[in-house]
């Protein structure tokens, strides 16, 4: 669910952003990652190398810039430039916030969704959940995503081992 393209700008939309050559902009990048190599800061919370595809079927490199990597250019430059550059970035990575929250059901990849129960599965199992509490939560997180699951998934049992944290706070 956390696909990098969307939480990322290309370093094509900075240029563009910031009225710099694209080029230019890769050059100033190469350099800021080779900094920050230099001081054994990982370059990749700003930057990641990459590649798109022109009109001409052309592979061309360029960088996915995080929002960190943008506010790393944004404190490069200064005056009107920087001004527009930051609130540009910043209206751009709400907009796509607000496109990650509002996605449709229909829209999350139904292996994302099986994944993430797997690892929901091992960490309820961990913590020797029931296993109507495991399809308890199970439920709930498929109706999240659209999955209906039948009325007789979750079958509560009649009864329950007593547990002295069911009685911890209502005894205080």
């Amino acid at each position: 669910m956390n696909d990098l393209s969307k939480t990322t700008l290309t370093s094509m939309e900075v240029a563009q952003m910031v009225d710099k050559r694209h080029c230019d902009l890769m050059r100033d990048i190469r350099k800021y990652c080779e900094h920050l190599g230099e001081s054994k800061i990982a370059f990749s919370d700003f930057f990641t190398e990459s590649t798109y595809t022109t009109e001409q079927n052309k592979t061309v490199a360029c960088f996915l810039v995080t929002k960190k990597g943008c506010e790393f250019i944004a404190h490069k430059l200064t005056g009107q430039k920087g001004t527009e550059f930051t609130a540009r970035y910043i209206n751009r990575f709400h907009e796509m916030e607000h496109e990650l929250v509002t996605a449709s059901p229909s829209e999350i990849p139904l292996g994302e969704l099986a994944s993430y129960l797997k690892a929901m599965d091992r960490v309820a199992h961990r913590q020797n959940l029931a296993p109507y509490k495991i399809a308890e939560n199970f439920r709930k997180v498929s109706a999240q995503f659209g999955v209906k699951l039948t009325d007789d998934f979750v079958k509560v049992p009649e009864y329950k081992q007593m547990d002295l944290s069911d009685f911890s706070d209502t005894n205080e």
